[in-house]
């Protein structure tokens, strides 16, 4: 969670990111409320995103996050247009890989729930009543911040390299975070993602 925010806040061009869990995890959206989820929740470790959205449970799953800095036009674009057009562009990238019938979740698909993949929401990927994708996004001056995770497939390393070549201009994968990112998320952990305060009521020590 803290990388994600030092890239928004470091980088002067967009970044997709992937990366895996080294234990089952749950992360809780932005605006949730802890006391009201822990009867829904595994016994597992638990961090809030700075992101929007439903819980999700890390568990096999494929995460990966989109930070798009406020000096690149695209993050100027609304919204829901903006959750719309990189789902869009992944459903297709997912049938390209094998899936067929994944498309965006339409009215109709939408469930009313905190879980995140129990009920989609209006844009996520769904495969017949299955959803396959969903994210959260927080926008600002900053930028756009997109955490996405897909669940209930198999994806070959090579997916995501291919995405981020049909998705961008210009591809350049780098394998290690830089150190200026390091060094402001090993800040952004101390003073907000590894607080219980943070946790519990988004209070942190960022000031």
């Amino acid at each position: 969670m803290a990388i994600d925010q030092a890239w928004l806040e470091t980088s002067d061009h967009a970044v997709l990111r992937i990366y895996h869990w080294d234990q089952p995890t749950v992360t809780l959206g932005y605006a949730q409320s802890l006391a009201r989820m822990m009867e829904h929740l595994p016994h597992w470790p638990l961090v809030r995103r700075w992101t929007g959205g439903g819980v999700v449970m890390h568990d096999q799953d494929h995460t990966y996050s989109l930070m798009i800095p406020a000096v690149v036009p695209w993050a100027q674009t609304p919204a829901v247009q903006s959750y719309e057009q990189i789902h869009r562009a992944l459903a297709r990238h997912l049938v390209d890989a094998g899936y067929e019938g994944c498309r965006l979740a339409q009215m109709e698909d939408v469930i009313e729930g905190p879980l995140c993949f129990t009920a989609p929401a209006l844009h996520d990927v769904v495969r017949d009543s299955l959803k396959i994708a969903g994210a959260g996004q927080r926008r600002g001056r900053l930028g756009i911040l997109h955490q996405g995770s897909v669940q209930n497939v198999k994806l070959e390393p090579s997916f995501w390299q291919n995405w981020a070549a049909q998705i961008a201009r210009q591809v350049t994968t780098v394998s290690a975070v830089p150190t200026a990112v390091q060094n402001r998320a090993e800040v952004l952990v101390e003073k907000r993602f590894s607080l219980p305060q943070w946790l519990t009521d988004r209070d942190d020590l960022l000031g």
